[in-house]
């Protein structure tokens, strides 16, 4: 799995046992260290070198010289489940205070805070409806700073009725990921983006489904022995993964009875205008404006943007990810008998002055990019 992805270009995150099981019976305090011992092991096998350590040795005998980049070890999964949740607080102490010290240059991730104080970071999992991700658009800008780093280590619409917010895993389950599921979880990835100060990074889950062998549903890529379907979802990751910067830039959206100077952080105008949810950032290797947007808004949005001091003019490139005009977001679904019934498609974007203008489609994801 490891070499799967650094294949795909993918940044691991490793989770290991941490003496709480399916059962619900928590390995007692005073027997840990055997467990302990074997994370270590794993890690040493993983990360050491090959020349002065003994599992970094046995990788290379199995074939692999070379250590794997592992920068995030998360010490259990779910921890928060189960009768005897509590014992995450011994459980996490001990594994944190072993490792921490052996692998400083690794972030250690809990799975929970109930029970301990100030990790390094933590793990938010959330399946849920359309609804619940728009809702929380904004749900890491009230993360108290400083504080622990946030991962959202699976995250997923998995009932596109609204009504299911309580319980999605009931009724009205979708197959597969619809172009609703994919641009309100857009609008939840922009969340990320605009605080990544705080939150590392967030991963669709589960990723692939052999569709002949299955437990789950929806998921990101769905196969079989001849076929391999990306998801709207997969779709919409694709274009925010592969147009990432390294600066967010402040950026507010103003209607006829507004003006950007009266904005507020926080505050309609601020990263969403109406049904419209926006994040801005800087690539500085190679001075690129990155515009993501996401509209869960019935109908096409014309929007005009200034480069705030630019006076270029050039041509820049739209990546659109649409269900269509006029059409039911919930019934646009790539799948094996349409694999291809939403996909990506680009338009050019022409810039005066550092002034350009396009009208985004209804229920759609939108990556704009434009040289500085």
């Amino acid at each position: 799995m490891l070499t799967f992805a650094e294949d795909i270009g993918a940044t691991p995150v490793l989770a290991v046992y941490a003496g709480y099981s399916l059962d619900g019976k928590p390995v007692p305090q005073d027997q840990l260290q055997p467990y302990i011992d074997e994370v270590i092991k794993e890690l040493d096998f993983l990360t050491a070198s090959a020349d002065d350590n003994r599992m970094g040795a046995l990788r290379k005998r199995l074939g692999r010289s070379q250590p794997f980049d592992i920068r995030y070890v998360e010490i259990g999964n779910e921890d928060f489940l189960g009768p005897v949740p509590s014992s995450y607080g011994y459980r996490w102490t001990a594994f944190h205070n072993a490792l921490s010290q052996q692998y400083p240059n690794i972030t250690f991730i809990a799975t929970t805070t109930g029970y301990i104080s100030s990790p390094p970071a933590v793990d938010d999992h959330d399946y849920q409806v359309p609804l619940y991700f728009i809702e929380r658009f904004r749900r890491y800008e009230t993360v108290p700073r400083p504080g622990p780093k946030v991962l959202a280590g699976e995250f997923a619409v998995i009932n596109d009725d609204d009504s299911k917010i309580q319980n999605p895993f009931g009724p009205g389950r979708i197959d597969y990921p619809s172009m609703k599921s994919a641009v309100t979880e857009s609008v939840y990835r922009s969340g990320f983006e605009r605080n990544s100060d705080i939150v590392i990074g967030g991963c669709y889950a589960p990723v692939l489904q052999n569709i002949d062998n299955t437990q789950w549903v929806p998921n990101l890529i769905v196969f079989n022995a001849g076929v391999v379907i990306k998801s709207t979802s997969y779709l919409a990751q694709k274009m925010f993964g592969e147009n990432l910067g390294n600066f967010i830039l402040h950026s507010t959206a103003a209607n006829s009875t507004m003006e950007h100077q009266s904005i507020r952080s926080g505050q309609e105008g601020d990263g969403k205008l109406g049904n419209l949810y926006f994040v801005a950032t800087k690539r500085t290797s190679d001075n690129k404006l990155i515009v993501k947007l996401a509209s869960v808004d019935e109908n096409d949005i014309l929007v005009k943007a200034q480069t705030q001091g630019s006076t270029i003019s050039n041509t820049g490139v739209a990546y659109i990810l649409t269900a269509g005009s006029g059409v039911n977001p919930s019934k646009v679904q790539n799948t094996f008998t349409n694999p291809n019934a939403a996909s990506i498609t680009t338009t050019p974007i022409s810039v005066t002055n550092g002034i350009w203008s396009m009208t985004i489609p209804s229920w759609s994801v939108v990556v704009v990019t434009l040289s500085l």
